[in-house]
């Protein structure tokens, strides 16, 4: 977020205060797809305070997987709670899709979006197709004594 109008365009001056910390949107899979994502609540960036008519403007990054990024913005003014100009917040206009999933950005993926929970759990090849593995120095030892003699 970033407060007033004095900056480039009759914007903020800078983009400097996070209202939440960042996170991933997890989807059916990596290519385009529909949805939808509300955040019913979401605070002041911490340390600020604001008064009715104070405008600032929100902005929304967007990081793809190849890289791309995309930058959103809305410029808003503050106004009284309850004030009957703006419509409460409820199930009907702050949704989310149901395969449309979310979660910190340093995490695993412990269930994919839209995936069964009671799925049973696969995480590829398991490691007792690696159990031979623990053979190798063995095998590399009798083969440095075999190319010695």
């Amino acid at each position: 977020m970033g407060f007033g109008t004095d900056g480039p365009h009759g914007g903020p001056q800078n983009m400097s205060f996070p209202m939440i910390p960042p996170f991933q949107i997890l989807g059916p899979h990596k290519n385009p797809y529909p949805g939808t994502v509300c955040l019913p609540q979401v605070p002041l960036p911490a340390n600020t305070t604001v008064k009715p008519g104070d405008k600032a403007t929100i902005q929304i990054v967007e990081l793809a997987v190849h890289g791309a990024a995309l930058y959103s913005c809305v410029d808003i003014i503050f106004a009284e709670p309850g004030d009957p100009r703006i419509p409460e917040v409820n199930e009907t206009n702050c949704f989310n899709s149901t395969d449309i999933g979310v979660a910190d950005i340093y995490t695993l993926t412990l269930r994919a979006s839209g995936e069964d929970p009671n799925a049973p759990r696969t995480s590829g090849a398991s490691l007792e197709n690696y159990r031979f593995l623990g053979h190798l120095p063995l095998l590399l030892v009798g083969l440095a004594a075999w190319m010695v003699l």
